[in-house]
């Protein structure tokens, strides 16, 4: 029908494979704050922290909100998420260099490194593509912004509830041409060994002070149970925990290495300046299900804001909530949503920990998820339940918390009735319109909310990729060490003299005018 329903372009799509196109429209974003009287009125941030709902669609931040509101027995839209009253609030556009939808990996590439890269792929730029194993040229590798802030002198962390080679902390300091070579790295044809994600931990992250997640089995081999009586992965007869603590050892540094709630409840964090904790064999159990062997995605927050903001030159954290993906993949909204909540609690415990004068904080999404919240309930229905004010036309009711597609998807026009379903089970899982062994990503826009020094630049719409421009830009590292704001001071008290300073000026002006 629209086949020949045709727009004219009147201007060159940019070439997405290439970083240049996203420095380039990044400095253009960047300039026009840098000719705005505010980029004079402001000090840059001390330290960044950047969050990552994996999965955290607006229908997520919606659902969630709903279900705080629940838990604390009040009605739909009574309370807000920690930070809905931020100052600053907008969309990211999230496509990746091949796709409409990405995944989390090419996703965690853009706002990590500020280029687009191909699906599957991970810390590379769009130049090469996924998945066969070839020796990488340096111009193809992206360098993310944890790289460049370590290099800088920054002190640096990750924190996650996945594997610690998942798809996004992965992308803070690996190179690779497929994201699942996590512990095994393929050989090609012409013997060239692709190193796994794992082992390139070592050889590109060992200076990263704070390395937290799951994913313990990935660090050694199969023949070995040293961790959680589970067998490793590793398919040679590396050691990579002995090796990170012999790296640290050889540094003269003040490390550890732990697994155990009760080794991180005693660990004291001024003592420590490099910690690896993998305290799970895979990813982190489910916060709903109460496993007091893992520390908490808050608790790992607190513990890794401690350990870097001992750095007078300040600090970068990338914090994720990794499992939202996880569940919306199979169609468990409670799951997807309390792991939701748990991600607010670990941003409201570092609002209260850092100072807001010196600290940029940006909560995001790597994409967004085949999710929705349908019907007109009443605001006193949970989130979990069927819409209480109507049914279908096959006079059944459906479940206000849907997905488009996943498991238990409609076959032979059939479908049950969720409303005689066990939908309040934790572990539930929703019916979709298409059967699929997993729901997918969906393309839409996701929310970004910012707060603290320079979250001005998120005012408009932004790409993924402009995420880790700012964040090296506010930090003078990487491309942006020399810019004209590098030269001021990093503390609240200076800040707050320019800004005095600045308005008084301004006031002076005021009066000139006035009284001639």
């Amino acid at each position: 029908m629209f086949r020949n329903f045709n727009i004219e372009c009147k201007y060159s799509p940019p070439d997405v494979t290439n970083p240049d196109t996203w420095k380039k429209l990044a400095d253009e974003k960047l300039n026009k704050f840098k000719n705005s009287h505010v980029y004079s009125t402001i000090k840059p941030p001390k330290n960044v922290i950047l969050f990552i709902g994996d999965g955290m669609s607006l229908n997520t931040v919606t659902g969630a909100r709903y279900l705080k509101a629940e838990k604390m027995n009040l009605q739909g839209g009574d309370v807000h998420l920690e930070w809905d009253d931020w100052p600053v609030t907008s969309l990211v556009r999230t496509f990746n260099s091949d796709r409409l939808t990405t995944d989390s990996g090419s996703a965690a590439t853009a706002f990590l490194s500020g280029v687009k890269g191909y699906f599957k792929t991970l810390g590379v730029t769009g130049k090469v593509k996924c998945c066969e194993c070839t020796q990488l040229k340096e111009e193809q590798k992206a360098k993310s912004s944890l790289l460049h802030a370590s290099k800088s002198g920054l002190s640096t962390g990750i924190v996650t509830t996945t594997r610690i080679t998942h798809a996004t902390p992965a992308a803070a300091y690996a190179n690779i041409l497929h994201r699942d070579w996590e512990s095994i790295g393929p050989t090609s044809s012409s013997g060239h060994k692709c190193m796994d994600i794992a082992a390139q931990l070592l050889t590109n992250a060992s200076d990263i002070n704070v390395i937290m997640g799951g994913g313990a089995t990935g660090f050694y081999g199969s023949s070995s149970r040293l961790v959680f009586s589970a067998t490793g992965d590793r398919s040679d007869s590396r050691n990579l925990l002995e090796e990170w603590l012999n790296i640290q050892s050889e540094r003269q540094r003040k490390h550890r290495v732990m697994h155990t709630n009760r080794e991180f409840k005693e660990t004291n964090w001024s003592s420590v300046d490099y910690v690896l904790g993998l305290f799970a064999p895979n990813h982190f159990d489910y916060y709903i299900n109460n496993n007091t062997n893992q520390p908490s995605l808050a608790d790992m927050t607190e513990a890794a804001i401690k350990v870097l903001s001992r750095n007078p030159k300040g600090f970068l954290l990338l914090v994720e909530g990794g499992r939202i993906d996880h569940g919306h993949h199979s169609n468990q909204a409670q799951y997807a949503l309390t792991e939701t909540l748990e991600l607010e609690r670990a941003v409201s415990r570092a609002v209260n920990l850092v100072d807001s004068s010196e600290t940029l904080l940006m909560v995001t999404a790597d994409h967004s998820q085949a999710y929705g919240l349908v019907g007109y309930p009443t605001r006193s229905t949970s989130v979990f339940d069927v819409d209480d004010t109507a049914k279908g036309d096959d006079n059944k009711s459906y479940l206000i918390s849907s997905y488009f597609n996943g498991p238990r998807g409609i076959l032979d026009d059939h479908r049950s009735d969720p409303a005689v379903e066990n939908r309040f089970e934790k572990s539930y899982s929703a019916q979709s319109l298409v059967p699929m062994v997993k729901s997918t990503h969906s393309a839409e826009d996701v929310p970004i909310y910012a707060k603290g020094p320079f979250s001005e630049l998120f005012h408009s719409s932004c790409d993924n990729t402009f995420i880790a421009h700012v964040t090296m830009y506010s930090l003078c590292v990487g491309p942006y060490a020399n810019e004209t704001h590098c030269s001021r001071e990093r503390n609240g008290s200076n800040r707050s003299l320019f800004q005095l300073n600045y308005y008084l000026i301004s006031f002076a002006i005021i009066l000139y005018h006035a009284f001639n």
